[in-house]
Order: C-alpha cells, then sequence, then structure tokens
C-alpha cells in the first residue's frame, strides 16, 4: 500500500426506490458498513411534490401529536419534520440492530428536472461519503436508449466509488467483522 495508509469508510450511502435491487443494495451497504464501523446514509429520492406531500402529512402528525403532548403548541422545526418523515418512510429497511451497528441516517431528497442521479450525487458531495452502494434495475432496450439507469448516471458524475449490486437470489457473503490492517 502507498505510505501505509488502510483503505477505510466511514461513509456509506445507499440510495433506495424502495423496490427489491435497492433492498440487495441496503444488506450490502450494511454489512460494508459493520465491517469497516462507518455511518450508514439511507436515502429515497422523491418527485417534489411527492416529497412536499410526505412532509406535510409528517407535519400535520407532528402538530398533533406535539398538541395532545404539550399544550404550548410549540411547531416541530422543518429540520424534524423532515427527519421524522425520512424514518417513517425508511426505517422499515433495517432491523432495529442494523439501524444501531451503523448509526443509519434516514434521508429524503427531492428530485429535481434533472432526475434522482443529480439527487444522489449532490447528496453523496454534501454527505462526503467515501462509498454509494445502489441496486440496479433491469430496463427495456428502448427505456435505456431514452433515459439511461439511474445507477449509470452515479457512477459517471459521482466523485466517489460507486457499487452496483445486482438483485442476488442469495445474500451477500459475509465473514466475521476485522479490524482493518495495513499489508506492508
Amino acid at each position: 500500500m502507498n505510505g501505509g495508509n488502510v483503505f477505510a469508510l466511514t461513509r456509506i450511502l445507499v440510495p433506495t426506490n424502495l423496490g427489491k435491487p435497492s433492498r440487495t443494495a441496503i444488506r450490502y451497504g450494511v454489512e460494508f458498513a459493520r465491517q469497516f464501523g462507518a455511518k450508514l446514509f439511507l436515502l429515497h429520492v422523491l418527485d417534489a411534490k411527492e416529497l412536499d406531500a410526505a412532509l406535510e402529512t409528517e407535519r400535520v402528525l407532528e402538530v398533533l401529536s406535539a398538541e395532545s403532548a404539550d399544550p404550548t403548541g410549540n411547531e416541530p422545526s422543518s429540520l424534524e419534520v423532515a427527519r421524522n418523515a425520512a424514518r417513517h418512510e425508511l426505517a422499515q429497511l433495517l432491523a432495529p440492530e442494523e439501524e444501531r451497528d451503523t448509526r443509519a441516517e434516514y434521508l429524503l431528497r427531492a428530485s429535481g428536472i434533472a432526475g434522482p442521479a443529480d439527487a444522489i450525487v449532490a447528496c453523496a458531495r454534501e454527505l462526503r461519503v467515501e462509498l454509494v452502494v445502489m441496486g440496479k434495475h433491469t430496463l427495456g432496450f428502448v427505456e435505456h436508449m431514452l433515459a439511461g439507469s439511474v445507477a449509470e448516471k452515479v457512477v459517471r458524475h459521482a466523485q466517489c466509488p460507486v457499487l452496483i449490486v445486482q438483485h442476488a437470489e442469495r445474500d451477500p457473503v459475509v465473514g466475521e467483522p476485522r479490524q482493518a490492517t495495513a499489508a506492508y
């Protein structure tokens, strides 16, 4: 290795659209996070209108539950609403021990007119992740020629490595967590 540097991951991003290929990528992301002791970010990119609706629904639920618990009527901040909305959308994707082991954080982002790939790349850059793990969906020939895949666009534009995981029939092979060591 170069100068005794050890390959390490501290932040891993797994974008998901909640489909089967994304769930496979999440399993890989969890195992990488466990192996390296990294923080795991699960990202769901929604159309701007869908995101607004999710946030507004969460705000209403929080205001109603806050009124019953706290008669002062203090409304939650926009950041609290966004975090809780993301948690409600994505928390069912991880078991409690996976969430704890990976210090998982759930994120929702709007896809602009450029589409979800740009939102994923921007999020990876903003969070300074060292690895993006994504599932790959099979597109038909015409779809692929017209739009390309989100995974392909992320690979081309991300500033960090991107692991594309095919939807597998079996779970990833996982060994016992090890301490990262330098090879001399």
